[in-house]
């Protein structure tokens, strides 16, 4: 992979972190909701509070796979 490819990785990382920051607020809003529902004990509750950080923790690490494939080369 040369040098355009690395760049367009690195690029494609950004986007990818960018992407999953910029759905963060709506999975946020929901989870609030959907721990505030009536019904549901406070374990269910705990766990449907770790979802947001679940999902940066995914979208974060897929970054940075892709960044990490991009600057070693995906072939090695």
């Amino acid at each position: 992979m040369g040098g355009i490819g690395r760049v367009q990785g690195i690029i494609m990382a950004v986007v990818v972190l960018v992407a999953f920051l910029a759905v963060l607020p709506t999975i946020i809003s929901s989870t609030v909701t959907a721990a505030g529902t009536t019904g549901i004990d406070s374990a269910t509750t705990s766990i449907v509070n770790l979802i947001p950080l679940v999902t940066a923790v995914g979208g974060i690490g897929v970054a940075g796979l892709i960044a990490f494939q991009a600057i070693r080369g995906s072939g090695k």
